[in-house]
């Protein structure tokens, strides 16, 4: 009774608070603790013109990567994509790393942010949950010299398989370390030619399914762009994959770039930000586009049809980046898909150079309806929760290269995701000459029923009526750089962030990935610390390209073979080698006994 009393109260402040801030429209950069409905609009809300024909393949019949293969994939990388050119860009990364840019950051009762002294990860003793298991993932040798390294990670159940994907090479690893497959590539993969263009994979596993799902995108790069989706059909990710293929569909030649997936019961959802390809890339930013792919048809393995809305807008502007959650307990069922955004590309004199304020949250019910008899199209709301300021972040530095590696922009690069009605998201801002990482847990809420959802379908189509960020939690570099954040949550709520970290002021500071976690029950707006690295950088990078966003996953959410097993979360990120090359770490931490703070 007295967990029912509380968590009544909690909502009824949470709604208290929403309707108190109701009438009031915020802007999009006023850094404001408010909550709000957002002006938004959707231009293109469309079924797909036709269903995606399937391919079967078999992941372990699969070659390894050959030297060969490795000769011919591509040796570049496109972007970074920011909505700005090259040059222009470049100015306002420069006008970061000056510094002085962020004004005293708003706390949620008005109050100014008060910091206490803190130090880089290597040099205190740590109060985040301590690394359990670690060992070394692909490398930049595994990837044929690809760059960057960005992350996508997926842990199953049973003997707990560990999916890793780095740019265009793929590997399965035992808990222990073992490489149970791989590297294969992706263009293998998908039944493409080695010298294919392969980018931006993302991976999740689902739990109520046991199911592994992998998107990725591939482009000729002059005309032609495509999502790649494949779900396995077992939980063993050696084994069967069904995988499908099909173009942009809300616009031809364009390049589809910066790919998100998310996930719920009903379905998985892909987005990227489109660029425009006339013979070469890439044009300004056009708009991005988020996919609707029905989880019943997926798993069939057979064709498949979707829906996809685009032109997303946000107070006229067209917001980018924003990602889809990923709804991994195998016991939450919410009733709509949830999204996260920041502002960015067009918002505070571009890439918020000037500074933006508050996250874009959305909800996208009904999605498929038009599935099951539903005329009504996916219903879209969106409502916006306040923030600190966030800045475009200054290049990060290591020692004897400043603003070196990049950081990209002030978009949320890694997985969202949703745990118990919650959301958690994260990103990189700048803070003085240096940048830090902000995390978010944010309550949103549902109600207000479309009235077109009517009869049998009556239910089916809430709308968003508030969204609040209940904590915003940050790490401060102090003079040191972290960047790139990926927030993940336990089944209680505990939360774990791994992150990239490196720095000019010590001898050792170069680019590392590290780890940072809290209790559920820790007070608002507060890290115990920073946390400890699990992949320490031992030389400068030397590649012109790092990866762009770290990636973590839940496990252990089961039975194991002495009882209940103790949930926990995996996490991977990149870290510089002694020749200069990138490596990935991938590692196993969470909170064990009730003494761990």
């Amino acid at each position: 009774m007295l967990m029912l009393i509380e968590t009544t109260l909690l909502r009824a402040v949470l709604n208290a608070t929403v309707a108190a801030a109701s009438l009031a429209i915020i802007s999009p950069c006023a850094g404001a603790a408010e909550t709000s409905p957002l002006q938004f609009s959707v231009e293109r809300s469309a079924a797909a013109p036709a269903p995606v024909a399937v391919r079967q393949i078999r992941l372990n019949a699969l070659p390894d990567a050959s030297a060969a293969d490795m000769a011919a994939r591509p040796q570049f990388r496109v972007g970074p994509l920011t909505g700005a050119s090259a040059e222009v860009f470049a100015e306002r990364k420069a006008l970061a790393a000056k510094g002085g840019a962020p004004a005293p950051r708003a706390q949620p009762d008005g109050s100014a942010t008060v910091r206490p002294p803190v130090e880089r990860p290597a040099g205190i003793a740590p109060a985040s949950a301590p690394i359990q298991t670690s060992f070394a993932g692909n490398t930049e040798k595994d990837c044929a010299r690809a760059a960057p390294s960005d992350q996508a990670l997926a842990v199953g159940d049973g003997s707990e398989p560990i999916l890793q994907v780095n740019q265009d090479c793929v590997s399965v690893w035992s808990p222990s370390g073992t490489r149970l497959l791989g590297p294969k590539t992706l263009q293998a993969f998908a039944g493409l030619p080695a010298s294919a263009y392969v980018f931006d994979p993302r991976a999740l596993y689902d739990w109520h399914n046991h199911r592994f799902i992998l998107a990725f995108g591939d482009s000729d790069l002059v005309g032609s762009s495509y999502y790649d989706i494949a779900v396995s059909q077992s939980d063993d990710p050696t084994g069967l994959w069904s995988v499908w293929r099909f173009p942009t569909p809300s616009q031809s030649q364009v390049l589809n770039d910066f790919i998100r997936l998310g996930q719920d019961r009903q379905g998985v959802y892909i987005a990227s930000n489109l660029f425009p390809m006339m013979g070469s890339c890439c044009g300004s930013f056009l708009w991005e586009e988020w996919v609707l792919l029905p989880k019943s048809q997926l798993y069939s393995g057979g064709p498949l049809s979707y829906w996809y809305l685009s032109g997303i807008q946000a107070y006229n502007q067209y917001t980018d980046s924003t990602q889809p959650v990923n709804v991994w307990s195998p016991y939450d069922n919410p009733r709509a898909e949830f999204l996260v955004g920041s502002f960015n590309m067009n918002y505070g004199g571009g890439n918020c150079v000037t500074g933006c304020g508050n996250l874009l949250n959305w909800a996208i019910s009904n999605q498929f309806g038009w599935l099951n008899g539903n005329l009504y199209p996916p219903v879209v709301s969106a409502w916006v929760s306040g923030s600190f300021t966030y800045y475009l972040p200054p290049n990060a530095s290591q020692p004897g290269a400043p603003n070196s590696i990049d950081t990209l922009d002030t978009r949320i690069t890694g997985q969202a995701t949703y745990n118990s009605g919650f959301l958690y998201a994260a990103l990189t801002t700048a803070d003085n000459s240096w940048s830090d990482i902000q995390s978010y847990r944010i309550a949103p809420m549902l109600g207000n029923e479309d009235p077109n959802c009517a009869g049998a379908f009556a239910g089916d189509c809430p709308r968003m009526i508030g969204a609040l960020t209940v904590d915003s939690k940050y790490i401060s570099g102090n003079g040191n750089f972290y960047y790139y954040p990926t927030p993940q949550s336990d089944l209680e709520g505990n939360v774990t962030v791994v992150y990239n970290f490196s720095g000019p002021s010590c001898a050792n500071c170069f680019p590392s990935v590290g780890y940072v976690t809290e209790r559920v029950t820790q007070p608002n707006q507060t890290f115990y610390d920073n946390g400890q690295l699990f992949g320490t950088g031992a030389a400068r990078y030397l590649q012109p390209a790092w990866g762009r966003y770290t990636a973590a996953a839940a496990a252990k959410l089961g039975y194991g073979t002495g009882g209940v097993d103790t949930p926990g979360i995996w996490v991977a990120g990149a870290f510089a080698k002694p020749d200069g090359s990138w490596a990935t770490q991938i590692g196993y931490t969470g909170f064990t006994t009730p003494n761990q703070p």
